[in-house]
């Protein structure tokens, strides 16, 4: 019984955190799937760059920046 109480418990957790993360690029006035879109785009065209991986990262978030939108919970 003791067991089963703290997978219970545990399981209770991760589902409370999981959905307590909410940050993402945040535009005001556009919808979930055109950010979406927008960050698959940059990223196809980030992905084209001969860069390594922490420069492609900031390269991405230059690109959503341009594009308007912030990151924010």
């Amino acid at each position: 019984m003791k067991n089963y109480s703290i997978a219970l418990l545990t399981l209770s957790l991760l589902v409370l955190v999981g959905c307590g993360s909410t940050a993402s690029w945040k535009k005001n006035g556009i919808s979930r799937y055109d950010m979406q879109n927008t960050l698959a785009k940059c990223r196809y065209d980030v992905g084209l760059a001969k860069v390594n991986a922490k420069e492609k990262k900031s390269m991405e978030n230059n690109c959503m920046i341009s594009q308007g939108y912030r990151f924010r919970k």
